[in-house]
């Protein structure tokens, strides 16, 4: 498992600097911030079937990455008229996670 998690580290990095590449500066203060967390929990957590498969996992995301030309936009206000309550909320959510991020 000491070997996994070495190269779980490696993921974790890789995953960071693609960030730093390709995501705007408020993307990637939330995308950063998930991925230490969701790291954290799976050092703890995960037995050695579920690590294997949550680094393939992290993989797929750093293609994606590595394919992509642009990521994220703001949404349109005819986007944002068809968002519902909830999807208000958890946005409302999002932007103030971000700003307690950024003041860390």
């Amino acid at each position: 498992m000491d070997q996994l998690k070495g190269i779980g580290m490696q993921v974790f990095y890789t995953i960071l600097k693609q960030h730093r590449r390709k995501l705007r500066p408020e993307m990637r203060i939330l995308g950063d911030a998930y991925v230490k967390e969701e790291f954290r929990q799976a050092n703890q957590k995960a037995n050695q079937e579920q690590y294997i498969e949550f680094l393939k996992r992290w993989a797929i995301y750093i293609e994606e990455l590595d394919k992509a030309k642009q990521i994220g936009r703001d949404l349109t206000s005819e986007e944002k008229a068809l968002l519902n309550d909830e999807q208000i909320e958890n946005l409302a959510k999002l932007k103030e996670f971000s700003k307690q991020q950024k003041s860390e």
